[in-house]
């Protein structure tokens, strides 16, 4: 999941957001723009790996709010920049316009390697059952409870509607802290089971592979 990974803006255009909800709202912006530079998901996005080699590694935010989880917390890119701007110790940095954000180039981004993909897999826990009503802001408040570092990604299968289907990949900082997840004995989100597995089970239960850059087996 990972890498995953998986909130809606607060506050209405015209209106000014108090500070707490600011503070919320840049730290899912920054928590989402994360993730699409991460060592999990940038590796192996080929549309943002287009984007990184026009300019320095610098994508227009105009391009970045194309992407339907940042467009769910906002639609300003100049929140975007101040909140990038505002963030502590982030992988990622804006440029001197306000209008472009890459990752730091000093936190290099791991080649795509088969070994890599299958280390990330190797953490990952498909989980289905989820309502597909239900938010993005619902779903990572449901991923943080598990963890702080816990990353949500929706299943990667070529969907012909972007709509959510009700899975996900939870992706953990290490396979043993996948390992306490799938272990549980019930995981339950608004009272109904989820059901999970090895993303390496799903892949290859399902033939999903054609998803992977890689053959890991």
């Amino acid at each position: 999941m990972a890498a995953s990974s998986f909130k809606h803006v607060t506050g209405v255009w015209g209106q000014e957001c108090s500070s707490s909800e600011t503070s919320s709202r840049d730290l899912k912006i920054i928590k989402q723009l994360e993730f699409y530079f991460s060592d999990t998901n940038l590796p192996y996005d080929k549309f943002l790996q287009a984007q990184i080699k026009h300019d320095d590694g610098w994508v227009p935010i105009s391009v970045l709010l194309t992407f339907r989880m940042l467009k769910s917390i906002t639609r300003n890119s100049e929140v975007i920049a101040s909140a990038v701007k505002n963030a502590v110790d982030s992988i990622v940095e804006v440029d001197e316009t306000d209008k472009k954000i890459r990752r730091k180039p000093k936190i290099v981004a791991p080649v795509p390697e088969r070994s890599l993909f299958k280390e990330i897999v190797e953490r990952s826990i498909y989980c289905s059952g989820f309502p597909r009503t239900a938010t993005v802001d619902e779903l990572l408040e449901f991923a943080e409870t598990f963890g702080d570092n816990v990353i949500t990604k929706t299943t990667p299968m070529r969907f012909k509607t972007k709509a959510f289907k009700g899975s996900l990949y939870f992706t953990f900082s290490s396979k043993s802290e996948a390992e306490k997840f799938l272990e549980r004995k019930s995981v339950e989100y608004n009272g109904v089971e989820i059901e999970r597995m090895w993303e390496s089970d799903f892949l290859g239960n399902y033939k999903h592979k054609a998803y992977s850059p890689f053959n890991y087996e």
